[in-house]
């Protein structure tokens, strides 16, 4: 396994020490190490729910036979950094959690990964790493968020927030209605109702073959998100297993998974559910990544 370059041989006991430090047991020491690429932070609502998350994942991994470690990313919102200097930071932030993924993992001879994005940067960096480091991976997003509802039904997202604040300012609603749209319009965690950059990368994980089936579609708060989340833990163990015992260098690694031809599955959906046109941004970076 890639990680006995940090836990075999005599050479390697200040390294097992510290493991032991972190609560790894002797019997850990003959198992996969699974790193839990996370990305929690309470200022993103396609976040705040995170930390709960990859404690669950962890729970899965380490239920499925192997040994889970949690790192996290950094994060941003957009929806928050948007219309001030802030959004100069959002691209930029892409790359930023690439090399920090591709640090932790190379640095840490980790066996496989399975990462939880949601938002927007967050998905696109989290897969560059993927293809950079080219270990058995698989995606689990938070999931989105629900439909909010005024006091009077109205069935509301945060399009109709935006949508809103501009017919404010044209005089065509008044503060009660606005502030209405906006207390109804993101009710619980998860990524932003609509198809933005967040749900669209999320559904594209799907057509890559980088993520589990409802990985962009099962509702945050829904019971059947908490089944993928198992699903998820359990496959990347078995994974990282089927690629060890083949043992001829070739798997289901991402290099293997993104491919031309699932860059361009991908696109077609991303054209056939009416996603977000950012995508062709993140699928270049990827692609490239990928030396496609």
């Amino acid at each position: 396994m890639r990680s006995d370059t940090i836990k075999l041989g005599d050479a390697r006991a200040p390294h097992r020490s510290l493991l032991r430090a972190t609560g790894v047991g002797e019997d850990d020491f003959r198992k996969p190490f699974i790193a839990i690429c996370n990305s929690y932070t309470d200022i993103i609502p396609g976040h705040v729910h995170l930390n709960k998350v990859g404690e669950y994942v962890k729970e899965c991994v380490r239920a499925a036979g192997g040994v889970p470690f949690v790192f996290n990313t950094i994060g941003v919102d957009d929806g928050i950094a948007m219309g001030h200097s802030g959004m100069k930071f959002s691209l930029p932030s892409r790359e930023l959690i690439a090399d920090s993924v591709e640090t932790m993992i190379q640095a840490h001879c980790f066996d496989g990964m399975i990462c939880i994005p949601n938002c927007d940067k967050i998905v696109p960096g989290m897969l560059m790493a993927a293809v950079r480091c080219n270990i058995p991976t698989i995606f689990v997003s938070g999931g989105p968020m629900e439909a909010g509802r005024t006091p009077d039904g109205k069935k509301v997202d945060l399009i109709d927030v935006f949508i809103g604040a501009a017919a404010k300012q044209d005089g065509k609603l008044s503060d009660e209605e606005l502030l209405a749209l906006e207390q109804a319009g993101c009710p619980t965690c998860g990524s932003c109702s609509g198809m933005f950059t967040a749900n669209s990368m999320n559904c594209l994980c799907e057509a890559l073959g980088m993520a589990l089936p409802g990985n962009g579609t099962i509702v945050a708060t829904s019971a059947e998100r908490k089944r993928l989340y198992r699903r998820a833990a359990e496959r990347i163990v078995q994974m990282v297993l089927e690629y060890e015992e083949k043992g001829d260098g070739h798997g289901l690694l991402p290099r293997e998974i993104v491919t031309a031809e699932s860059v361009d599955n991908a696109m077609v959906l991303d054209m056939a559910m009416g996603g977000s046109t950012n995508t062709v941004l993140h699928m270049l970076a990827v692609a490239r990544e990928a030396e496609i």
